[in-house]
């Protein structure tokens, strides 16, 4: 006898389940599997380019962040904000940039009025002078790329030695805190009496 062949002596053939561990079939011929690479390698991307924009110099990046102090850039710019300044390959008069300025040691944003020999020269907009300090390119951190208002204060408050030892706290109440069964563990438990 065939092993197709049926009769009353012969048992149907059983339904061919998918083993287990491997993915189920979804409409289109896709497979959960399929959505999971997908999803993991759209995760990879999205990773990367978040890495590629906001990565710092300090660790092979090319973003860096200024948090503004003073008046000298009103009224756009006020204390407490951040902006973000992206290193470009040239700068241009009317540009807002960060420049290392070797005279205070640190960081100045101004906007570039003129440029000289090499050299470039500042001006705050709310200045009635041009800064002393003339930074050649390679001195240049980079011009504004994006301005978040009073940002800058929210990260100095993270900062902070009490808040930050709050949001530790936090998150190992999140980690250690007991959680109540899962709703598979309920529906076993129940099924099991």
């Amino acid at each position: 006898m065939s092993p197709a062949a049926t009769g009353p002596n012969t048992l149907p053939a059983p339904k061919a389940s998918a083993p287990q561990g491997r993915s189920r079939p979804l409409a289109g011929g896709w497979q959960v599997s399929h959505w999971r690479v997908l999803a993991t390698a759209f995760a990879i991307v999205l990773g990367l380019g978040t890495w590629a924009a906001l990565a710092p110099p300090q660790l092979g990046g090319a973003t860096s962040y200024v948090i503004t102090t003073g008046i000298s850039m009103l009224p756009r710019y006020h204390g407490g904000d951040l902006v973000l300044l992206r290193r470009e390959s040239s700068y241009r008069v009317g540009e807002v940039a960060g420049y290392h300025n070797g005279q205070l040691k640190a960081t100045v944003m101004h906007r570039i009025v003129a440029v000289e020999g090499g050299h470039y020269l500042f001006k705050g907009d709310n200045n009635d002078f041009i800064d002393s300090y003339h930074p050649t390119k390679a001195q240049i951190v980079g011009a504004e790329w994006v301005h978040l208002p009073g940002w800058g204060n929210f990260l100095l408050m993270l900062r902070a030695p009490v808040v930050g030892a709050a949001l530790l706290g936090l998150m190992w109440l999140f980690v250690f805190w007991p959680r109540s069964r899962s709703r598979l563990q309920r529906r076993r438990r129940r099924h099991a009496h």
